[in-house]
């Protein structure tokens, strides 16, 4: 190659290989596990039950510590009722670990968790985004996301002292 046709190559080789540098930092940064930004605290799902979200191993988890209703009309204390396995159908709702396993991925992002509605008895996967200091996105499905549904979860809020667990 004569000298001429290497200084005109070399500015495209310098901004090719400054692109691959960005690239592959981004790469790194999107991909790094961060669990600096775990969601703890208190959050309302669904308007009727509030969860405490954890750390719990590496991974996020979430026990009930409130309820809109929190007992049945006869006064006692609301039980896991619907729950698939009959040994399990005593249990209390308040305090009971509804979602396990979330698992981080990448930066205010966590994937192949689970989460148990009391509801209806039913085990969901879950996946989990932090879109705002105070908003929490799930997705809830069973099998493929795109059937699913996403709840939004708001941090901290404003509940009435009869709810709690």
């Amino acid at each position: 190659m004569k000298e001429d046709e290497i200084a005109k190559l070399l500015p495209i080789v310098r901004v090719s290989f400054r692109a691959t540098c960005a690239v592959l930092l981004l790469i790194v940064i999107h991909t790094r596990p961060a669990l600096s930004g775990v969601p703890e605290g208190t959050w309302l799902l669904a308007n009727r039950v509030a969860v405490q979200v954890f750390e719990c191993s590496g991974q996020l988890c979430g026990r009930i510590v409130w309820l809109l209703r929190p007992r049945t009309r006869a006064g006692q204390p609301d039980l896991d009722r619907l729950n698939p396995d009959p040994s399990l159908r005593q249990r209390h709702l308040c305090g009971l670990t509804i979602i396990w396993g979330l698992q981080p991925d990448g930066p205010s992002h966590w994937t192949d968790g689970w989460l148990y509605d009391p509801k209806d008895g039913v085990t969901y996967d879950v996946t989990a985004e932090l879109t705002a200091s105070n908003t929490l996105s799930a997705r809830i499905y069973r099998g493929v996301p795109l059937f699913g549904r996403t709840e939004i979860l708001i941090r901290d809020p404003q509940l009435s002292f009869d709810g709690r667990c």
